[in-house]
């Protein structure tokens, strides 16, 4: 599949310049990337070799009546311009390897989805056909404890004992809850 595939809106594409649009395939963009890394790694060593250069200069420059480290601050006012170069150069490397990573991993997820959201929806529906059929069980299972018991009003309850009947309205025997339900049209 083709990286530009899962950009289904064309007006969105359409606002990406020309020249950049080939980096929206991965294999284009890992050819810019390390380009990038070898252009940044060049200039890193370049910075870091001018760095060298300039602290030796500037450290052996001793002006009379400097004290002990008096070259030393003279000079890291000149080498904290050039350790943010070097700085930069590294982390521009760094950038451009991790936009290579983080594009692929990207590709690689939006192209997963369909399928495990496939695996989710059917994981869900089974799901739901176990919760309806254990709901079914239990209904029945209802249905018939209640349409079997008998009609008397004197029948021995399962109800815990210790609880003494009581009259409900209509004069029958009420000895638990169960006892309150209409069990005729159940």
């Amino acid at each position: 599949m083709s990286e530009i595939e899962h950009m289904n809106n064309d007006e969105v594409l359409s606002r990406v310049p020309a020249e950049f649009r080939p980096l929206l395939n991965l294999d284009h963009l890992t050819t810019w990337t390390l380009d990038r890394q070898r252009e940044h790694n060049a200039d890193l060593s370049d910075y870091e070799a001018v760095r060298a250069l300039f602290q030796t200069v500037l450290l052996s420059q001793h002006v009379e009546g400097d004290g002990r480290w008096a070259a030393r601050r003279r000079a890291r006012k000149v080498e904290k311009h050039l350790n943010r170069l070097v700085k930069g150069s590294r982390e521009a490397a760094r950038g451009a390897e991790g936009l290579r990573t983080a594009y692929a991993d990207h590709v690689r997820t939006v192209a997963a989805l369909p399928g495990q959201r496939a695996a989710k929806a059917k994981a869900k529906a089974d799901r739901r056909g176990q919760v309806n059929t254990f709901a079914t069980k239990s209904l029945n299972k209802t249905v018939a404890a209640m349409t079997a018991r008998p009609d008397s009003d004197t029948e021995e309850s399962s109800e815990t004992t210790g609880q003494s009947a009581g009259k409900a309205s209509g004069g029958r025997t009420v000895r638990g809850v169960n006892d309150l339900f209409d069990r005729k049209g159940a």
